[in-house]
């Protein structure tokens, strides 16, 4: 009787999943236009950057990435670029395609297209960014700096922090053995906090 019991808990369970996993695609669906097989898995978290436009503007974008993506391969190469260049009447230079292509760290797919775009229209800097304006204060590379020459920079250097400001930063900043980890904080500034 137990072994039936579990039989039946087991077949329900399946059902359960079968139906999660079949609501699952149809949501995300709805949210966001289907990925193309030559996509690639994301190796970092680009957050929901489908909640920073409105269904109108993800469709208008699309729109535009799909008139960009000259193969029809679901990616934006430096072959494609270089056609837009050439459709307004421009040389493409290939180091300028190299570098736009360098500002997305993966193939530069629909979901990467928006989150650049996104970031550009929100005034957010990618993480390389705020990465290199640290590491401008960083003399010995070792992606840290001391906690107090940092507190300084920031209350006496331009937009100065008040006190209120910097406890609120070091209630998350990660900091060790009196050295501010600036690798972890940017990470945490452009990822949230990541579970361990």
């Amino acid at each position: 009787m137990a072994k039936d019991k579990e039989k039946k808990e087991k077949k329900e369970k399946k059902k359960d999943d079968a139906a999660a996993e079949e609501a699952a695609p149809a949501a995300a669906a709805e949210e966001a236009p289907a990925p193309t097989p030559s996509a690639p898995a994301h190796k970092k978290p680009v957050g929901n950057v489908f909640a920073l436009f409105k269904q109108n503007q993800i469709q208008e974008f699309k729109e535009a990435f799909t008139m960009m993506d000259n193969d029809r391969d679901g990616i934006l190469g430096s072959d494609d670029l270089s056609n837009i260049f050439q459709q307004i009447g421009r040389e493409a230079d290939p180091k300028v395609v190299k570098e736009m292509l360098a500002e997305c760290a993966e193939k530069l797919n629909f979901t990467h297209f928006l989150t650049l775009f996104g970031e550009k229209l929100h005034g957010q800097d990618s993480e390389t960014c705020l990465a290199d304006a640290f590491k401008l204060f960083d003399e010995e590379k070792t992606g840290q700096l001391h906690e107090e020459y940092v507190k300084d920079l920031l209350t006496n250097v331009g937009d100065q922090f008040n006190k209120d400001e910097i406890k609120q930063v070091w209630k998350e900043a990660p900091i060790e053995g009196g050295k501010f980890d600036y690798v972890k904080f940017v990470r945490l500034i452009k990822r949230g906090k990541e579970e361990e």
